[in-house]
């Protein structure tokens, strides 16, 4: 990635220099885009749960697949079932027939509505979500409706979810929209294809029905077909997106006006633009490790039309008349004309440092910008739920939460078992320390709840292990939710192993360990607080006042990450390295002007993409404070991109 060609050229609009690589260099770097996608498409076991689960299957309410007959009725009374009750709602292999919107549960009474409801395949190589072709309600391309519709605003769609399955949409189809997808805080798609026979569809996946969207992660998303693939809009709360394949739209891959869309590993083929960042409006795209492919596109179409603020590295485009058209009205820096790897830049002049002079034109001449390496999270097997997976109610776990189910926990680890799944519907209550040790791969809330009166404590350590410690394989802690009123568990690591946190609300993660951490769609609090940790985090949501995530010494890399109230965002101490692309402040409790919103000390920040929303008058006030040696220097002013020495 350092081992760079610079190349000025000569067609910008302004003294703008982009950076490109060689072709050898550009197969090296977009080789593990095309091994994450290939890997999506490769045959998996279909994903099962066990009977005792707590896991709902639509055929429990009538659903039949593969019979050509309307299943509507029986999925959403499945999904109704549960109205905020942290439920995964379950479609075995087969095709499932929708002839009407599938609705999140509106549930009796106010404040349940639209959350915490999780529809899942069994992979979508499984389980397809079938509209038939020229089904009455979605013919007409003027009054557009949904497939599946997951709620509307105000933001409170916490841990809603789609995962491991393929939407399709029949032929004249002209008004359908494959997904309508809302989450807060905490939501997730995760292996998703959204497909579209060819001139049907009007939108794969829409996440600009209604304000306030997100933060949420999308991940391992393809979207086939359809007037637009996704389409992005208002001005919180900011999504995250890793792994999106855009094929074959007609109008637009990527439509975004005034959202800020943080993007890692788009692969697009297409004859229109890949992504159109629309004018009037605040709306910001933070996209990295890319790859945009031309198919027939015409004289004129831009591989990126950009009409507000943008920030790439490390993106290919190929195939087009110009690569990006920046046009913000003459304030951006100029087009990006010549083909090939846009190695690092942004539209605007905006690049910041405290500590040494960024010229307007270039990361470039400002000197070699050494991002951390990217490792993606570990795959852990799903496993033999008849063989490998245990209950922990089957250990003595007290699903009402009379008794701290600590130590039932401890023997469901201590069993031999690769998985240990709370099961859905109880209320496990978690008060003293636990042990992760052993064989044990993965421990899975099934989407449930639990409580915490005192001080849990769940450590990843040492100890012994079939395979032998250095070929242990990585443990994930994921799918679980704290009650709000709760002190929160504290997730220990402690091990050269690797460790994985997803799809969590209401935990405190602590680095203390050799081993490498990761976090995908997390909610809570994360501290490095051990030099020599390493953490890499996709989608991060902290609201909490103070220090929101101290790195001591380690090396952070995140992709979207969102906060609340008034604290330090970031501190980076102890000769840490922090690389973040995204991060979005919503300073909606008014800010106090003493606190910087960044604080780095005798280390290293990379921080791009930066975004803050304010609606109250108070924005933030002082924005970096960094110390190198003696000296400590302060800004009050904003930066899009802010490099640290």
């Amino acid at each position: 990635m350092n081992s760079t060609i610079p190349v000025a050229c000569a067609h910008l609009k302004s003294a703008w220099q982009a950076v490109f690589l060689r072709s050898a260099l550009t197969a090296l770097l977009l080789a593990p885009l095309a091994a994450r996608h290939a890997a999506g498409t490769t045959s998996q076991p279909p994903v099962t749960f066990p009977q005792d689960g707590g896991v709902l299957d639509v055929r429990e309410f009538g659903a039949v697949a593969d019979d050509d007959q309307d299943d509507t009725a029986a999925i959403q009374k499945a999904l109704d079932q549960h109205p905020n009750g942290n439920r995964i709602i379950y479609l075995p292999p087969g095709t499932w027939i929708v002839r009407d919107t599938l609705k999140w549960p509106q549930g009796g009474r106010g404040g349940v509505e639209q959350k915490r409801t999780i529809l899942q395949g069994a992979g979508p190589a499984y389980t397809t979500l079938q509209l038939p072709d020229a089904t009455p309600g979605f013919t007409d391309a003027a009054k557009a409706r949904a497939m599946i519709w997951t709620g509307n605003r105000p933001a409170q769609r916490f841990r809603n979810a789609v995962r491991d399955l393929t939407i399709a949409v029949g032929k004249d189809n002209p008004g359908a929209i494959g997904l309508q997808f809302n989450a807060s805080n905490q939501g997730t798609i995760r292996n998703v294809a959204i497909r579209a026979t060819e001139g049907s569809g009007a939108i794969g996946l829409d996440m600009g029905f209604t304000d306030e969207i997100g933060p949420l992660l999308v991940r391992n998303l393809e979207v086939a077909g359809f007037e637009v693939g996704i389409v992005t809009k208002w001005p919180v709360n900011s999504a995250t997106f890793e792994q999106v394949k855009l094929i074959g739209q007609r109008s637009y891959g990527w439509r975004n006006y005034h959202q800020m869309i943080f993007v890692r590993g788009l692969d697009s083929e297409n004859a229109v633009p890949a992504i159109f960042n629309e004018k009037d409006s605040w709306g910001t795209v933070t996209l990295v490790d890319s790859r945009i492919v031309g198919k027939g596109a015409g004289p004129k179409t831009p591989g990126i039309l950009n009409q507000r603020q943008m920030y790439l590295r490390n993106v290919e485009i190929s195939g087009y008349a110009k690569s990006v058209d920046h046009a913000d009205k003459g304030r951006d820096k100029g087009d990006v004309e010549p083909a090939g790897v846009v190695r690092e830049d942004t539209s605007h002049a905006n690049v910041t440092s405290l500590f040494r002079e960024i010229p307007d034109s270039t990361f470039a001449t400002a000197g070699e910008v050494k991002h951390l390496p990217v490792k993606e999270s570990p795959g852990i097997p799903w496993g033999d739920v008849a063989k490998d997976w245990a209950s922990l109610a089957k250990f003595g776990g007290d699903p009402e939460g009379k008794a701290d189910s600590s130590p039932a926990l401890q023997a469901a680890i201590d069993s031999g078992a690769k998985t240990v799944y709370l099961p859905a519907g109880a209320r496990f209550r978690f008060d003293g320390e636990v042990q992760i040790r052993g064989p044990v791969e993965r421990i899975i809330g099934l989407e449930g709840r639990f409580t915490t009166e005192g001080r849990a404590v769940w450590r990843l350590v040492d100890g012994k292990h079939p395979s032998g410690l250095r070929d242990a394989p990585a443990v994930i802690i994921e799918r679980c939710s704290g009650d709000s009123g709760g002190h929160g568990i504290v997730i220990r690591h402690e091990s050269a192993r690797a460790m994985v946190v997803s799809s969590w609300i209401g935990a405190h993660v602590e680095g203390r360990g050799s081993g490498d951490l990761f976090l995908d769609d997390f909610c809570g609090r994360l501290d490095l607080l051990e030099p020599g940790q390493s953490a890499w985090c996709r989608q991060l949501n902290t609201e909490r006042k103070g220090t929101m995530l101290r790195n001591n010494g380690g090396k952070l890399w995140i992709l979207g990450m969102k906060t609340e109230k008034i604290g330090t965002i970031i501190e980076t101490a102890n000769g840490g390295v922090t690389d973040a692309a995204g991060i979005f402040i919503y300073s909606n409790q008014g800010w106090d002007e003493t606190v910087p919103a960044f604080v780095i000390h005798n280390s290293t920040a990379i921080l791009a993409g930066i975004n803050e929303r304010n609606f109250n008058r108070r924005p933030v006030s002082l924005w970096f404070r960094e110390t190198q040696g003696e000296e400590t220097r302060e800004s009050k002013s904003p930066a899009w991109v802010y490099l640290s020495r």
